[in-house]
C-alpha cells in the first residue's frame, strides 16, 4: 500500500495560476493523497472548486503560509509544489516512492522550466557558507544521498517531500525567512542529522516563475531586501568560521545569491 501524501500549495493573488496547478494535481496518478491550499481570499475562491482542504492565510510569508499547512497534513509525507508549477501525472508516484525505505527523511525531484523542456533544477549540495555544488545522479531512476553536517542535499521548495514526523520534530519552515532559502535552511538542518535524501529525476513539474507582488513578468525581484535578509540571516547561523561568513557575505555583495533566485 502507497504511503498518504499531503500535497500542500501556497498562493498569493496568482488564481489563474493556481486553478492551473491545482488542475494538474487534480489528474495525477497516485492513492491516497490530499491537497492542502494555504491562501488568501484571491486563490481560496479557485481552490474551492477542486478537492482540496483550505487553509485562509493573507500573510507575505512562504515559510509561516507552509508550516499554517504543515499543522493540518493529515498525510505520512508532506509534499510541496508552488502554485505556479504543473504536475506532470506521475509526480507524486515517482516523489513518494523512495519513502518506503524507511531511512529516506526527505526527497526532491526535477523542475523544467518555462520552455518546457530545460531544466530549471536537477540536484545539487549547498555548503553552510551558502556555496552550491553539482550532484551527479542518474537521469533515469531514483538515488539516495547522505547528507553531511557541512553539506546539505538541495531539494528545491518547487518540488520536494518530506516526512510529517521530520517536520513536525524540526519545526517546520522557519518563518524568519518570509522568501528564499526557506528549504534550504530546512535542508541545512537535516544536514546537520546527516539525513538521507532521494533525488528523483522523474518526479518532475513545470515551473514558469510567475509575476507577484514581489518579483516582475521577467523574474527580477521587485526588491533584494528579502533575499539579502535571509542569506545574512542564514549565514549568521552556521557557526561559520570569520573566513568563511566573509566569504558568504562576499558572494551577496557581488548579488551572487540575486542570480540564484532569479535564474534557478
Amino acid at each position: 500500500m502507497s504511503l498518504s501524501v499531503s500535497v500542500i500549495v501556497v498562493s498569493r493573488d496568482r488564481p489563474a495560476e493556481l486553478a492551473r496547478c491545482l488542475t494538474s494535481l487534480s489528474q495525477l496518478d497516485y492513492r491516497p493523497f490530499e491537497v492542502i491550499v494555504v491562501s488568501n481570499t484571491a486563490g481560496l475562491k479557485v481552490a474551492s472548486d477542486f478537492p482540496a482542504r483550505l487553509v485562509p492565510f493573507d500573510e507575505p510569508n512562504i515559510s509561516a503560509a507552509r508550516n499554517a499547512g504543515i499543522v493540518l497534513a493529515a498525510g505520512e509525507v508532506v509534499a510541496f509544489i508552488d502554485d505556479d508549477a504543473v504536475a506532470e501525472p506521475l509526480w507524486l508516484y515517482h516523489l513518494a516512492e523512495p519513502f518506503s525505505n524507511p531511512d529516506v527523511l526527505a526527497s526532491g525531484g526535477f523542475v523544467v522550466g518555462a520552455n518546457g523542456f530545460s531544466f530549471e533544477w536537477t540536484a545539487g549540495t549547498v555548503d553552510r557558507s551558502l556555496t552550491y555544488g553539482v550532484l551527479d545522479v542518474p537521469p533515469d531512476r531514483a538515488s539516495l544521498h547522505r547528507a553531511a553536517p557541512d553539506r546539505a542535499i538541495e531539494i528545491k521548495g518547487v518540488n520536494c517531500a518530506y516526512r510529517r514526523e521530520v517536520l513536525t520534530r524540526l519545526g517546520g519552515f522557519d518563518p524568519n525567512l518570509a522568501y528564499y532559502l526557506d528549504e534550504t535552511e530546512l535542508n541545512l538542518r537535516l544536514a546537520a542529522e546527516g539525513a538521507r535524501v532521494a533525488v528523483v529525476p522523474m518526479a518532475r513539474v513545470h515551473h514558469t516563475k510567475a509575476q507577484s507582488a514581489i518579483r516582475r513578468a521577467d523574474r527580477t525581484p521587485v526588491s533584494l531586501w528579502n533575499i539579502g535578509a535571509s542569506t545574512a540571516l542564514t549565514l549568521r547561523r552556521q557557526n561559520l568560521t570569520k573566513v568563511e561568513l566573509a566569504a558568504g557575505e562576499a558572494r551577496m555583495t557581488r548579488h551572487e545569491e540575486f542570480k540564484v533566485a532569479t535564474l534557478t
